[in-house]
């Protein structure tokens, strides 16, 4: 995923912890989709903000353990200067790396709004698709919609570009505000 959505490898390796902390919560729920060549990858899960929070927290508790660590060692090196001109240059890549995940301009980051309609909301997100592979990424996410979701779940995106915005509506999405689009599962 992290490839799929930055320009280069580069780029990609900085953006990798954002997209594991974006994919680990949909892969131990259950909502993570490959297709069978690993080129295409969909998410599609229930919205459940709290579940995943606690998902994500044995990787908090590693980051924190691993700060500490870190602080430990420089000061038992005298490594303080070292770690003082490390620690924004990291803090800088990671904020980088975030930047190419987080949706384009005009775009919300919040997948539904006033517009989408009551019911039980599942979220389509992740569309990754590697350069230089053909739409798989697609043709996963219309298999994952025709058999997952139960009759009167809401899906509900968010489209990156004008251009994607247009397409979920070609496959059935109904258009609302900050490119958030919905379909209600029949």
């Amino acid at each position: 995923m992290a490839r799929a959505f930055t320009p280069h490898r580069v780029v990609a390796l900085l953006a990798l912890p954002w997209t594991v902390l974006a994919v680990l919560p949909a892969a131990v729920r259950g909502g993570l989709f490959l297709d069978a060549t690993r080129t295409g990858l969909v998410l599609l899960l229930p919205i459940n903000v709290a579940l995943d929070l606690l998902l994500l927290l044995p990787v908090g508790v590693l980051a924190a353990v691993t700060t500490f660590g870190l602080l430990a060692l420089a000061d038992a090196l005298n490594a303080f200067p070292v770690l003082l001109v490390l620690a924004p240059l990291l803090v800088i890549a990671a904020s980088a790396g975030a930047l190419f995940l987080l949706p384009k301009r005009g775009a919300s980051t919040v997948p539904y709004g006033p517009e989408t309609p009551a019911g039980p909301r599942w979220e389509l997100a992740g569309l990754a698709q590697l350069p230089g592979t053909q739409f798989t990424a697609v043709q996963t996410a219309r298999s994952a919609l025709a058999t997952v979701p139960p009759s009167g779940a809401v899906v509900v995106a968010t489209a990156n570009t004008p251009t994607q915005f247009e397409q979920y509506q070609r496959f059935g999405f109904t258009g609302g505000a900050r490119r958030r689009v919905h379909r209600v599962i029949s």
